[in-house]
């Protein structure tokens, strides 16, 4: 079992994470089913939503990029697929936020399909109706996971997992790497991340070609004006960007073409066996050339 913890800090990404979870990207029909609702009066996901907001913006103290709530994954070796039943996963989730977040608002819910089956929670940024915060020390960290491996070992002792957690809990996963791996658009980026992640990939690409596989390989597909890729579409409602409202110019990719036309030419001539035309004047001694009548 592995447990990862991802800091939510904005309203945008809260809505986008919670609105994740509740699908599995549209794998799930209907998620209360296989939720999990922790300290929670409403079932809905705006409503949810609506009480963790709530929640940290009546009661949290307010600290300079402070968490609104906390994105916790609780995963399972794909080796006990076969034994872990929703049944086990709802009794593990429970006991992880009884164990470790008992005071807090919480919604989570199953991921079953995959084959590293795994359930998604949102937590609450402060505990319920206090400023207390809800992030855990390194130490509580290891606490936390030591005693839910400890729970699993004496409830479960059929599973063939790793009890070994010497690395785990050392820090909390960064925020803006994790997302940033992740190809799903119901997690959207910010305008900045979205941004960095394009440009980064056009500097990658060697030619037009490259740049638009790379994005497509990435979750972006382009969309056209003229016959000519203009942009992508991003999110579930596949919204339109430019790629200059993302930093990148039409002729920029172009002059990828340009470029790596002239590299091709470049390394044909290296790789020619005719010997380079090097037009030296006759009777003329190069600055670069020894000369032995020189004392």
């Amino acid at each position: 079992m592995i447990i990862k913890i991802i800091p939510i800090k904005s309203k945008a990404r809260l809505a986008g994470v919670i609105r994740y979870i509740s699908n599995d990207k549209g794998r799930i029909k209907n998620y209360k089913p296989h939720g999990i609702f922790h300290n929670l009066i409403y079932t809905d996901i705006l409503e949810i939503q609506k009480e963790i907001e709530d929640n940290y913006n009546l009661f949290a103290k307010k600290r300079s990029n402070g968490n609104i709530a906390l994105h916790i994954i609780q995963s399972f070796s794909p080796i006990d697929k076969g034994k872990i039943t929703p049944e086990i996963m709802f009794d593990l989730a429970n006991s992880l936020l009884n164990t470790g977040y008992e005071k807090a608002l919480a919604f989570g819910v199953m991921h079953l399909q995959d084959n590293h089956q795994h359930s998604h929670f949102i937590v609450s940024g402060n505990e319920f109706m206090s400023e207390k915060s809800t992030r855990l020390t390194k130490s509580k960290l290891y606490h936390l996971e030591r005693s839910m491996l400890e729970y699993m070992k004496l409830n479960y002792p059929e599973f063939k997992i790793s009890y070994d957690i010497n690395n785990w809990g050392k820090k909390l996963t960064n925020e803006k790497e994790y997302y940033l791996s992740k190809r799903n658009p119901e997690i959207r980026l910010s305008k900045e991340d979205l941004k960095e992640k394009i440009q980064n990939i056009f500097r990658s690409s060697e030619s037009s070609t490259q740049f638009y596989e790379k994005l497509k390989v990435e979750g972006f597909n382009t969309y056209k004006y003229k016959d000519s890729p203009f942009g992508i579409n991003y999110g579930s409602d596949g919204r339109k960007i430019r790629f200059s409202r993302l930093g990148i110019e039409i002729n920029q990719i172009k002059s990828l073409d340009k470029q790596f036309q002239r590299l091709q030419e470049l390394a044909s001539v290296l790789n020619s066996k005719e010997p380079l035309n090097l037009n030296y004047d006759k009777g003329r001694i190069h600055d670069h050339c020894f000369d032995p009548t020189l004392n």
